[in-house]
Protein backbone atom coordinates (compact mmCIF):
# COMPACT_ATOMS: atom_id res chain seq x y z
CA UNK A 1 0.00 0.00 0.00
CA UNK A 2 2.85 2.59 0.85
CA UNK A 3 4.20 2.27 -2.51
CA UNK A 4 0.82 3.31 -4.39
CA UNK A 5 0.55 6.36 -1.92
CA UNK A 6 4.36 7.12 -2.98
CA UNK A 7 3.30 6.62 -6.34
CA UNK A 8 -0.06 9.09 -5.58
CA UNK A 9 2.34 11.77 -3.66
CA UNK A 10 4.37 11.98 -6.72
CA UNK A 11 2.16 12.29 -9.01
CA UNK A 12 0.20 15.02 -6.91
CA UNK A 13 3.29 16.79 -6.53
CA UNK A 14 4.04 16.68 -10.42
CA UNK A 15 0.33 17.79 -11.01
CA UNK A 16 0.85 20.92 -8.58
CA UNK A 17 4.32 21.75 -9.84
CA UNK A 18 2.67 21.15 -13.87
CA UNK A 19 0.04 23.90 -12.43
CA UNK A 20 2.39 26.21 -10.59
CA UNK A 21 4.08 26.23 -14.00
CA UNK A 22 1.04 27.01 -16.09
CA UNK A 23 -0.28 29.82 -13.46
CA UNK A 24 3.23 31.13 -14.01
CA UNK A 25 3.21 30.91 -17.63
CA UNK A 26 -0.28 32.37 -17.72
CA UNK A 27 0.80 35.17 -15.64
CA UNK A 28 4.14 36.35 -17.98
CA UNK A 29 1.80 35.88 -21.01
CA UNK A 30 -0.86 38.21 -19.11
CA UNK A 31 1.86 41.22 -18.49
CA UNK A 32 3.20 40.42 -22.28
CA UNK A 33 -0.19 41.50 -23.60
CA UNK A 34 -0.70 43.89 -21.12
CA UNK A 35 2.41 45.59 -21.96
CA UNK A 36 1.72 44.87 -25.75
CA UNK A 37 -1.62 46.97 -25.27
CA UNK A 38 0.02 50.06 -23.30
CA UNK A 39 2.73 50.35 -26.45
CA UNK A 40 -0.15 49.91 -28.86
CA UNK A 41 -2.08 52.56 -27.03
CA UNK A 42 1.03 54.99 -26.90
CA UNK A 43 1.70 54.38 -30.39
CA UNK A 44 -1.39 55.68 -31.31
CA UNK A 45 -0.33 59.17 -30.45
CA UNK A 46 3.54 59.22 -31.52
CA UNK A 47 4.60 62.27 -32.96
CA UNK A 48 7.12 62.21 -35.78
CA UNK A 49 8.86 65.59 -36.64
CA UNK A 50 10.64 66.58 -39.55
CA UNK A 51 12.02 69.62 -41.71
CA UNK A 52 11.19 68.76 -44.83
CA UNK A 53 12.35 71.14 -48.28
CA UNK A 54 9.80 73.36 -49.77
CA UNK A 55 9.86 71.36 -53.08
CA UNK A 56 9.87 67.43 -51.24
CA UNK A 57 13.06 66.57 -52.51
CA UNK A 58 16.17 65.87 -50.74
CA UNK A 59 18.42 68.98 -51.36
CA UNK A 60 21.37 66.82 -51.24
CA UNK A 61 24.92 67.78 -52.32
CA UNK A 62 22.89 71.75 -52.08
CA UNK A 63 21.62 70.95 -48.11
CA UNK A 64 24.04 73.91 -46.99
CA UNK A 65 21.40 76.24 -48.87
CA UNK A 66 18.87 75.83 -46.83
CA UNK A 67 20.19 78.10 -44.15
CA UNK A 68 20.78 81.60 -44.15
CA UNK A 69 22.44 83.44 -41.50
CA UNK A 70 21.52 87.00 -40.71
CA UNK A 71 24.25 88.76 -38.63
CA UNK A 72 23.50 90.54 -35.46
CA UNK A 73 22.26 93.96 -35.88
CA UNK A 74 23.19 97.49 -33.73
CA UNK A 75 19.69 97.02 -31.70
CA UNK A 76 20.58 93.44 -30.96
CA UNK A 77 24.56 92.73 -30.75
CA UNK A 78 24.29 89.60 -29.34
CA UNK A 79 21.66 87.61 -31.19
CA UNK A 80 22.19 86.85 -35.24
CA UNK A 81 19.32 84.69 -36.86
CA UNK A 82 19.15 81.72 -38.80
CA UNK A 83 16.39 81.05 -41.28
CA UNK A 84 15.62 77.69 -42.06
CA UNK A 85 14.34 77.32 -45.63
CA UNK A 86 12.18 74.00 -44.83
CA UNK A 87 8.25 73.39 -43.50
CA UNK A 88 8.54 71.92 -40.18
CA UNK A 89 6.01 68.94 -40.54
CA UNK A 90 4.51 67.06 -37.99
CA UNK A 91 3.44 63.59 -39.61
CA UNK A 92 2.46 61.11 -37.30
CA UNK A 93 -0.50 60.34 -35.33
CA UNK A 94 -0.44 62.96 -32.02
CA UNK A 95 1.25 66.50 -31.12
CA UNK A 96 5.26 66.94 -30.93
CA UNK A 97 5.23 68.53 -27.18
CA UNK A 98 7.96 70.39 -25.67
CA UNK A 99 9.24 70.43 -28.94
CA UNK A 100 12.53 72.13 -29.64
CA UNK A 101 15.22 73.09 -32.01
CA UNK A 102 19.31 73.47 -31.97
CA UNK A 103 22.25 73.52 -34.19
CA UNK A 104 25.12 70.63 -33.71
CA UNK A 105 28.51 71.51 -35.43
CA UNK A 106 30.64 68.31 -36.17
CA UNK A 107 34.08 70.61 -36.62
CA UNK A 108 33.70 72.20 -32.93
CA UNK A 109 33.86 68.60 -31.30
CA UNK A 110 30.04 68.14 -31.37
CA UNK A 111 29.29 71.36 -29.84
CA UNK A 112 25.62 72.26 -29.96
CA UNK A 113 23.76 75.19 -29.57
CA UNK A 114 20.92 76.20 -27.02
CA UNK A 115 18.10 74.86 -27.38
CA UNK A 116 15.21 76.97 -29.00
CA UNK A 117 11.64 76.43 -27.80
CA UNK A 118 8.94 76.15 -30.25
CA UNK A 119 5.13 75.93 -30.26
CA UNK A 120 3.46 72.18 -29.88
CA UNK A 121 2.58 70.69 -33.17
CA UNK A 122 -0.51 69.19 -33.49
CA UNK A 123 -0.72 65.93 -35.71
CA UNK A 124 -0.68 66.93 -39.45
CA UNK A 125 0.16 70.28 -38.36
CA UNK A 126 2.92 72.35 -40.36
CA UNK A 127 4.98 75.52 -39.73
CA UNK A 128 6.97 77.59 -41.96
CA UNK A 129 6.70 78.29 -46.02
CA UNK A 130 8.56 79.76 -48.59
CA UNK A 131 6.99 83.14 -48.10
CA UNK A 132 7.56 82.96 -44.63
CA UNK A 133 10.52 80.69 -43.58
CA UNK A 134 11.38 79.36 -40.39
CA UNK A 135 13.47 82.10 -38.25
CA UNK A 136 15.49 80.99 -35.16
CA UNK A 137 17.14 83.38 -33.06
CA UNK A 138 20.79 82.45 -32.91
CA UNK A 139 22.65 84.12 -29.43
CA UNK A 140 26.70 85.22 -30.14
CA UNK A 141 28.75 84.43 -27.05
CA UNK A 142 32.38 83.30 -26.41
CA UNK A 143 31.83 80.02 -27.34
CA UNK A 144 30.34 80.81 -30.66
CA UNK A 145 31.54 84.09 -31.83
CA UNK A 146 30.96 86.46 -34.73
CA UNK A 147 33.78 84.86 -36.40
CA UNK A 148 31.65 81.74 -36.06
CA UNK A 149 28.38 82.85 -36.79
CA UNK A 150 29.70 84.56 -40.22
CA UNK A 151 30.92 81.01 -41.21
CA UNK A 152 27.73 78.97 -40.00
CA UNK A 153 26.36 77.94 -43.15
CA UNK A 154 29.65 76.39 -44.42
CA UNK A 155 29.99 74.76 -41.07
CA UNK A 156 29.24 70.41 -41.25
CA UNK A 157 25.99 71.12 -39.30
CA UNK A 158 22.90 68.81 -38.09
CA UNK A 159 19.78 70.42 -37.11
CA UNK A 160 18.15 68.57 -34.37
CA UNK A 161 14.47 68.64 -33.34
CA UNK A 162 13.35 67.08 -29.76
CA UNK A 163 10.39 66.30 -28.64
CA UNK A 164 7.72 64.31 -26.61
CA UNK A 165 4.22 62.88 -26.99
CA UNK A 166 1.47 63.26 -24.33
CA UNK A 167 2.60 60.45 -22.16
CA UNK A 168 6.37 62.24 -21.61
CA UNK A 169 8.18 59.43 -23.96
CA UNK A 170 10.85 61.55 -25.82
CA UNK A 171 11.75 61.83 -29.69
CA UNK A 172 14.89 63.08 -31.60
CA UNK A 173 14.50 63.87 -35.72
CA UNK A 174 17.75 64.53 -36.66
CA UNK A 175 18.99 66.53 -39.93
CA UNK A 176 22.24 66.34 -41.75
CA UNK A 177 23.91 68.45 -43.83
CA UNK A 178 26.79 66.20 -45.20
CA UNK A 179 25.54 63.91 -48.47
CA UNK A 180 27.92 61.56 -47.37
CA UNK A 181 29.94 59.61 -44.42
CA UNK A 182 33.88 60.34 -45.09
CA UNK A 183 34.81 57.96 -42.00
CA UNK A 184 36.92 55.63 -44.14
CA UNK A 185 35.97 52.80 -41.79
CA UNK A 186 32.28 52.88 -43.34
CA UNK A 187 33.88 53.02 -47.05
CA UNK A 188 32.82 50.16 -49.48
CA UNK A 189 36.22 48.45 -51.36
CA UNK A 190 35.86 47.54 -54.81
CA UNK A 191 38.85 45.24 -55.78
CA UNK A 192 41.17 46.55 -57.99
CA UNK A 193 42.76 45.52 -61.29
CA UNK A 194 46.10 44.77 -61.67
CA UNK A 195 47.98 48.09 -62.27
CA UNK A 196 44.50 50.06 -60.47
CA UNK A 197 44.53 51.23 -56.97
CA UNK A 198 41.42 50.02 -55.08
CA UNK A 199 38.13 52.24 -55.43
CA UNK A 200 36.07 53.35 -52.41
CA UNK A 201 32.74 53.99 -52.55
CA UNK A 202 31.22 56.86 -49.65
CA UNK A 203 27.71 55.00 -48.26
CA UNK A 204 25.05 58.25 -48.45
CA UNK A 205 23.99 59.58 -45.29
CA UNK A 206 20.09 60.20 -45.20
CA UNK A 207 18.72 64.01 -44.79
CA UNK A 208 16.30 63.09 -42.18
CA UNK A 209 16.76 60.02 -39.14
CA UNK A 210 14.19 59.53 -36.54
CA UNK A 211 14.87 58.20 -33.21
CA UNK A 212 13.33 57.47 -29.51
CA UNK A 213 14.48 57.71 -26.22
CA UNK A 214 17.18 60.65 -25.11
CA UNK A 215 19.90 60.93 -27.01
CA UNK A 216 23.57 60.11 -25.14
Amino acid sequence: MSSWADLWNALTGIGTLALAVATFCVIVQGQRQRRDAERQHCDRFKPICLLAPYGGVDAWNRRGAMLEATPPTPDNPSCGTVAIRCVLRNVGVGPALNLRLKFRFLDMNGWSSEPWELSPLGAGEACGSEAAPLLVPFPIHERFNQTDFATLTGKPWEIWLEYEDVFGRQFQSIHRKAPFNSDPSTFIWQAARPGQEPKATMLPIPWFTYHKGPMP
